[in-house]
């Protein structure tokens, strides 16, 4: 794991944006971890530091900067876009448009943005950001919704943990993107964490001990993608 990836999840640690445990997710299933990002950008400091791991993954990642936008599904890619370009601006002088999709259509004022808000171009090539990918398919329908409004091209989706899971017919979540054109990078997955956690003591705390461990281990062989 590098230094960045360590840091961050440090920071996720924290937070308490990362818990182990058992957590039933909004598709059913019973996850031993749960991931909420709203908990690590909660403050000013947080926020920065959150989105520090975000552009060094943009920068000296797999990502990129070859790119015109960031957009933030909503809702909570709406503040992770904000301060992601935000700081690219601030720490690497990378200067990017940022925006994000209303769940409903606007029906009053002015109606330029009913349904995106923010400075999305034609032919702009447009990277996601949100906090994890579970079944994709919220993905792709935010991406179709982006397309019927302007003329665009994917860079991609960045997330802050890969999960690494199939969807309800058992498809690979990330094959199903990348399918899309929608190739999925992430700050973390889930496999690192779990076995850089093993029994490891952090500020005093052991959070994945081998109990939970193997709740994962089973949770994974039933729900996760083949590595």
């Amino acid at each position: 794991m590098k230094q960045h990836q360590q840091d961050f999840l440090l920071h996720l640690l924290e937070s308490g944006a990362i818990k182990f445990g058992e957590f039933r997710l909004k598709s059913g299933r019973i996850s031993p971890y749960f991931v909420n990002i709203a908990v690590a950008i909660n403050t000013g400091r947080r926020a920065s530091k959150t989105a520090a791991a975000y552009v060094t993954e943009i920068v000296d990642g797999a990502v990129g900067t070859d790119f015109d936008y960031i957009h933030g599904p909503a809702y909570k890619g709406i503040p992770l876009s904000v301060i992601i370009a935000e700081k690219l601006w601030d720490a690497r002088g990378i200067d990017v448009r940022w925006g994000y999709d209303r769940k409903e259509e606007k029906r009053y004022g002015d109606l330029a943005d009913r349904y995106i808000v923010g400075d999305i171009r034609d032919r702009d090539s447009v990277l996601m950001v949100d906090d994890v990918v579970v079944t994709g398919r919220t993905k792709i329908d935010n991406w179709e919704k982006l397309t019927r409004y302007r003329d665009l091209s994917p860079k991609g989706i960045l997330i802050a943990v890969d999960r690494q899971e199939i969807d309800e017919e058992e498809n690979n979540t990330a094959e199903i993107l990348a399918e899309a054109g929608l190739n999925v990078h992430s700050i973390l997955r889930i496999t690192e964490i779990f076995d850089y956690l093993l029994n490891r003591t952090i500020n005093g705390t052991v959070h994945v001990d081998d109990r939970i461990k193997a709740l994962f281990d089973e949770y994974f062989e039933r729900y996760g993608v083949t590595v």
